[in-house]
């Protein structure tokens, strides 16, 4: 089990570099709108954990175990992370970090949901539809949600340039939060991986519409209380599933 973590996150980290310095280099010498060309840059990165997967499966020769069939969990996807950024939005009001309306209007608008929907199907094949049953294998899927959002928030090491060291370790136990989420509503759904695509897609939507120019320290605190609240609701509903034997 650990060789094929560290293979598959090893090779992760790799392919994300190479992504990261091959497009942002292409598409930062392009002139044109930087909101765009952001969100291309952003979802070439993303995809790094698609191609990680397909290398990894061809390895292991492992077949897929996720499905894309919809259901009745599909709503929670949606709802859980909108109540959770409409909340962050108004505590962070509350501590005079006002709103301030996004940029990404119109057609920037659509590049952003379509780009945001690709990235979240790659990173989503990545993190539940092939790391987490490797945890699984060995840990408990609560015990394995968490160690796959670790991994998961370690992997956005890029945030260090935007919201400082300080910030990105802050960052990290809100993610940590919302892959236990996102991992529950997986494993309840027989891990059809329609749902964790939808709930990231969510996260990132509603982070363009309602935190835009607000992502910093007590916005992340307040993410990560919050997440934290909703897990313990989940845990108070369903107690068993986060049992730490596997």
């Amino acid at each position: 089990m650990r060789r094929k973590v560290i293979f598959f996150y090893g090779t992760s980290l790799l392919i994300t570099l190479l992504f990261a310095m091959i497009f942002g280099g292409i598409l930062g010498t392009i002139k044109g709108n930087e909101l765009i060309l952001g969100l291309f840059v952003t979802m070439s990165v993303q995809l790094s954990l698609l191609v990680t997967s397909l290398i990894y499966r061809k390895k292991y020769q492992e077949p897929k175990n996720y499905n894309y069939k919809l259901n009745k969990y599909i709503l929670l996807s949606i709802i859980i992370p909108i109540i959770i950024f409409i909340i962050s939005s108004f505590l962070l009001s509350f501590l005079n970090i006002n709103y301030i309306p996004s940029e990404y209007k119109g057609l920037v608008f659509i590049i952003a949901i379509i780009t945001t929907i690709i990235g979240s199907i790659s990173e989503e094949i990545g993190w539940r539809g092939t790391l987490l049953p490797i945890f699984e294998k060995e840990y408990s899927p609560f015990i394995s949600s968490i160690l796959v959002g670790l991994l998961w928030g370690i992997w956005h090491f890029f945030k260090i340039m935007s919201v400082g060291f300080i910030g990105y370790l802050l960052f990290i136990p809100s993610i940590i939060m919302y892959g236990v989420l996102i991992s529950y509503i997986y494993n309840k759904s027989n891990r059809s991986i329609i749902n964790p695509i939808i709930f990231h897609s969510f996260i990132n939507i509603c982070s363009i519409l309602l935190i835009y120019e607000r992502e910093c320290i007590e916005f992340y605190i307040i993410s990560f209380v919050t997440t934290l609240v909703a897990t313990i609701i989940l845990f108070l509903y369903d107690g068993k599933y986060f049992t730490l034997n596997n």
